[in-house]
């Protein structure tokens, strides 16, 4: 099985509470939400694909949802009945080939791919998406990495991948175009204490809008789709 697979599989059933049901989890949920709030406030769910939907953490902005994990979209599909969910593995998308949406979501994703599984990837998902439409992605911060560079890593991590504004051109080829890139995570608000933090994200935000976004632990890009 692929490694990434059985992580979430295992993982599914205490996903929501382990990794949102805290403060550092509403941290980054609250600026992902409010940059998709953003991006997508012209966009009928209906016409938005979530690529990596996992339990369905954004299934209220996304009325399709695909992940590598069932169990994962099992727990998604308990809340989220109406909704429409497939298992795939990316870069195929074969079962969505008749879609064209309006927009793409991928979050936690392309951080546990390698550069060629993420480019064809982003090539895959211009099949699916229509001429004009968006494809908005997280990816971890290449600079704020090489600032990190001495922190040890989980032995056994798969979530290594992380990219530079130029990366992201690159993968994104002749099929998109960069039209934003926000980031989140300036503050290291892991090393604050957890009745502090609700504190910074407003800040966080702002600075995430600002050139020194390239420091941020995350960027979310937003593409456009040409042709």
């Amino acid at each position: 099985m692929n490694p990434v697979q059985d992580y979430y599989d295992k993982l599914a059933h205490k996903y929501d509470i382990d990794r949102f049901e805290n403060s550092y989890g509403r941290y980054i949920d609250g600026l992902e939400r409010d940059i998709l709030k953003t991006w997508l406030r012209d966009i009928s769910p209906e016409c938005v694909l979530d690529v990596g939907c996992g339990t369905g953490r954004f299934l209220n902005f996304a009325m399709t949802g695909v992940d590598i994990s069932s169990e994962m979209l099992s727990v998604a599909a308990q809340k989220f009945p109406q909704h429409r969910l497939v298992q795939t593995r990316l870069p195929d998308l074969s079962s969505l080939r008749n879609c064209q949406y309006q927009s793409a979501l991928c979050f936690h994703v392309f951080m546990h791919c390698d550069p060629q599984l993420i480019a064809q990837s982003i090539q895959a998902l211009a099949q699916v998406v229509q001429s004009g439409g968006t494809l908005i992605l997280d990816i971890p911060s290449q600079h704020r990495r090489a600032l990190n560079r001495f922190n040890s890593r989980p032995g056994g991590w798969h979530g290594n991948t992380a990219a530079s504004y130029a990366n992201m051109k690159e993968w994104s080829g002749s099929d998109w175009k960069i039209i934003e890139r926000r980031g989140i995570l300036f503050v290291p608000i892991h090393r604050l204490p957890a009745f502090a933090r609700p504190l910074f994200k407003r800040l966080d935000a702002l600075i995430g809008r600002t050139p020194l976004a390239r420091f941020s632990s995350y960027h979310v890009y937003c593409l456009k789709r040409l042709g």
